[in-house]
């Protein structure tokens, strides 16, 4: 199996698409047992707003636990929200589901990742899963210090990709979620939200809450020996559930689909005045 199908079936298993009102507005993937992310600005700050997650045939409701920054102001048209634009959503009922690992280190300049959302690039009526790689090229410092963004090249960040996650094709971490395109229409890349900020944010529902799920549940570690090497992967199923490895193949069992929160689908009730990046 090609090591962009193996990272294709990572991002797909911890993914969901966003819905409000049963309104697709975007995307969202867990990062902890009962715990997702998305991007702040799809849910226009809406501390509290109920939602819909939606991955294949799984569904889960929950609502909006903690939205940072809270109230942000708007500051560019490609960057609507202040940083770090992220949200936290509770997952109040649902099935179990498989977690992102976030990843403990960034990577090196150069290194090629993948990140999975949902757009309208089919047609303008159809919402599908769409991936696209990138190369890490930089940072960006941010007003919030503890948020430093990381800076994608080559690769275009489609309307409908921001909130997806970020794997790094050469370990299967999860190195942050993406937040906005650089220039929509162009192959300069987006920016990304890392992993260890992330973590600072909810240290004990995010950080933590990821560390016991790796350490209980191997599923998501078999699947990077494919990234990692060959040789390295274990035969045979592993445990019920998300995905299993067989020699050189990867095989996604619960299905996985990945929303997207930088697009308005609609003018519905997650998205108060109807603000976005476009």
């Amino acid at each position: 199996m090609r090591r962009e199908d193996t990272a294709e079936s990572l991002l797909a298993a911890c993914s969901a698409r966003l819905d409000t009102d049963a309104c697709p507005q975007g995307t969202a993937f867990f990062v902890a047992p009962g715990y997702a992310i998305t991007a702040a600005h799809v849910i226009s700050d809406a501390d509290g707003l109920q939602v819909q997650l939606v991955e294949g045939l799984h569904s889960w409701h929950g609502h909006v636990a903690d939205v940072r920054p809270l109230h942000a102001n708007k500051i560019a048209t490609t960057s609507p929200y202040s940083a770090p634009d992220i949200a936290l959503i509770e997952v109040d009922d649902g099935p179990e589901h498989a977690c992102a690992l976030l990843s403990m280190q960034l990577p090196g300049a150069g290194a090629r990742v993948m990140a999975r959302g949902y757009t309208r690039t089919f047609d303008q009526l159809a919402v599908t899963a769409e991936t696209e790689t990138f190369r890490l090229t930089g940072t960006l410092e941010t007003p919030d210090r503890d948020c430093k963004l990381l800076k994608l090249v080559l690769g275009e960040v489609t309307k409908g990709m921001s909130g997806a996650p970020v794997l790094d094709l050469s370990t299967g971490d999860v190195i942050g979620m993406l937040r906005t395109s650089r220039k929509l229409g162009s192959n300069l890349g987006g920016w990304v939200v890392p992993a260890d900020s992330i973590r600072l944010l909810w240290p004990d529902e995010v950080g933590l809450g990821n560390d016991r799920f790796h350490e209980r549940d191997p599923r998501w570690h078999e699947g990077t020996r494919q990234l990692r090497g060959p040789s390295a992967a274990k035969e045979g199923p592993s445990a019920q559930g998300g995905f299993s490895i067989e020699g050189d193949v990867v095989s996604v069992i619960t299905g996985g689909n990945v929303g997207s929160v930088n697009i308005e689908y609609g003018r519905g009730s997650g998205r108060r005045d109807g603000s976005g990046t476009h």
